[in-house]
C-alpha cells in the first residue's frame, strides 16, 4: 500500500518513524515542526517595533506601561514552557502543537483589535501561553528525532525564527500608527501554519514501553544544571541587552537617528539566519558542547563590543551581527546538549525546564537595566546587566561534558543505507 502523502492523517505511522524513512520525509517534519518559531518571532517583534506606537493610542490605568505589559507576556511563556515540555513526554505532540498554535493565533489575531491597555495585558498574556506551549514542544520534536540530527533539526526552529525577526518591521512599518492589519496576517500566518501541522505531522511522536522510573539526580545531572545556570544569565542578557533597551542606547545614549539604529539592530537576525544551520550541522559532526561554548562566545562577544568597545556605526553592525549570530542558536544548541544528557523519555521535560529557566532570566533582564539605567547610565547598566551575565553564561558551559553516547535507540533509515551504500 502506497504511504500517504499527508503524514498527518495516518496513524500507522509514529513522527520518528515518518522522518526517518526518508530524507526527503526528514526535511518535510523538520520545516513544519520549525515554522511555529517564525510565528513566535514575527508577532514579538511586531509588538515590539510598534509598542511605542500602540500603548500610547491606549485608553487604560497609567501602571500598565509597556514594561509591565512585555513583562506579562514574558510570564506567560515562562509558566506555560513547563506545561509546554512535560505534555510533550506524556501526550500527543500534534495535539499539543495543534491547541498551542490555536491559541496563539486568536490572541494574537485579537491584539490588532484592543481598544484599551487591560486588554492588550490580556492579549499579550494569552499569545505567551501559545509560545510557551508550542517554545519547547517544537523544539523537542526537532531535537528528539534522531541523536545524529539534533543539531542540524533544532537549527530550523533558530533559522525560521531569525526570518521572522527580520521581516517583521518590515511588515508593520507602513501601517504605523495603525496596528490592526499587522496582527491580522499574523493571525492569518498561524492559521496557516495549523493547517500544515494538521496535514503533515503524524498523531504519536515515538512509541514508548513502560516508562522506566527515573531519579531527579538523573534529571538534573551535571550538564544540565551547567546549562540551567548559562541559559539563565544569558536570558538575563537577551532581554535586558537586545530586546529591552538596544534601541534606546543607540536613539538616546548614542544619538543614532533611528533609521540608523534600525539598521544596526536588524543586523542581529541577520546574524542568527545567516548562521544558524552552520552552526547546527557543525554541532552534530564534532558535538554539541563544542557549538554551545561557540554561540555562547559569540553573544558574550558581541554584547561587550555593542556596549563597551565601540560607538561606530560599521562597528556596531559588525559587532550586532555576531551577537545575533551566538543568540539565534545558542539557546536551541544548548537544549539539543540537554536533550543529549537526559533519558529519551524525559527529554521534553528537560526541553521545557530549560526553556523555562530561560524566561526567567528574561523576565528579569528588563526590570533590572531599567533600575540600574536611571539617568541615563547607559554604561552602568550594559556592564552589569548585559555584558556580565553574558560573559558568566560563556564561562559556565565551558564545563559541561560532551556526550558521544545516544539516547535515542532508534537510527533514521537514509542513514543506515548511507552506511551500507558507502555514501
Amino acid at each position: 500500500m502506497a504511504k500517504s502523502r499527508l503524514l498527518g492523517l495516518q496513524r500507522s505511522e509514529t513522527v520518528r518513524q515518518a522522518a526517518g524513512d526518508s530524507i526527503g520525509r526528514f526535511v518535510l517534519i523538520a520545516i513544519v515542526a520549525g515554522l511555529p518559531a517564525f510565528l513566535e518571532a514575527f508577532d514579538s517583534e511586531i509588538y515590539s517595533f510598534g509598542s511605542t506606537y500602540i500603548v500610547p493610542a491606549l485608553t487604560g490605568p497609567p501602571y500598565l506601561t509597556i514594561g509591565l505589559i512585555v513583562t506579562g507576556y514574558a510570564i506567560g511563556i515562562a509558566v506555560f514552557s513547563l506545561l509546554g515540555g512535560f505534555s510533550f513526554d506524556r501526550f500527543s505532540v500534534k495535539n499539543l502543537i495543534l491547541i498551542s498554535v490555536a491559541i496563539f493565533s486568536i490572541a494574537t489575531f485579537a491584539t490588532g483589535f484592543v481598544t484599551t491597555t487591560p486588554e492588550l495585558f490580556a492579549t499579550r498574556f494569552a499569545v505567551g501561553i501559545g509560545v510557551g506551549m508550542f517554545q519547547p514542544a517544537g523544539v523537542a520534536v526537532l531535537g528528539d528525532l534522531f541523536f545524529e540530527t539534533r543539531g542540524k533539526a533544532v537549527s530550523v526552529w533558530a533559522t525560521f525564527f531569525g526570518v521572522g525577526l527580520f521581516t517583521s518591521p518590515y511588515v508593520i512599518s507602513p501601517f504605523l500608527p495603525a496596528f490592526k492589519i499587522p496582527f491580522e496576517i499574523s493571525g492569518a500566518l498561524a492559521v496557516i501554519i495549523l493547517a500544515l501541522v494538521f496535514m503533515f505531522i503524524p498523531s504519536t511522536f515515538k512509541k514508548i514501553g513502560k516508562r522506566p522510573k527515573i531519579k531527579i539526580s538523573d534529571a538534573f545531572n551535571y550538564n544540565i544544571i551547567l546549562l540551567s545556570v548559562s541559559v539563565f544569565f544569558f536570558g538575563i542578557a537577551l532581554f535586558a541587552g537586545y530586546l529591552g533597551y538596544f534601541s534606546d542606547y543607540l536613539i538616546k545614549g548614542l544619538l543614532f537617528k533611528s533609521s540608523s539604529a534600525a539598521v544596526i539592530a536588524s543586523s542581529a537576525g541577520l546574524g542568527g539566519f545567516i548562521l544558524a544551520f552552520p552552526i547546527g550541522f557543525t554541532a552534530d559532526r564534532i558535538g554539541r558542547k563544542y557549538m554551545v561554548i561557540f554561540a555562547s562566545g559569540l553573544v558574550a562577544l558581541g554584547s561587550t563590543g555593542m556596549f563597551l568597545l565601540t560607538t561606530d556605526f560599521y562597528g556596531l553592525i559588525a559587532f550586532t551581527f555576531i551577537f545575533g549570530a551566538g543568540w539565534g542558536v545558542y539557546v536551541d544548541i544548548l537544549v539539543a546538549l540537554g536533550q543529549d544528557s537526559v533519558s529519551d523519555t524525559i527529554v521534553g521535560s528537560i526541553t521545557g525546564f530549560l526553556f523555562f529557566i530561560f524566561n526567567v532570566g528574561t523576565i528579569i533582564g528588563g526590570p533590572l537595566y531599567a533600575e540600574l539605567l536611571g539617568a541615563n547610565h547607559f554604561k552602568t547598566a550594559s556592564i552589569v546587566a548585559v555584558v556580565i551575565p553574558a560573559i558568566i553564561a560563556f564561562v559556565v558551559v565551558l564545563f559541561t561534558r560532551k556526550v558521544v553516547t545516544s539516547n535515542i535507540e532508534e537510527k533514521p533509515k537514509f542513514l543506515m543505507d548511507s552506511e551500507k551504500t558507502g555514501r
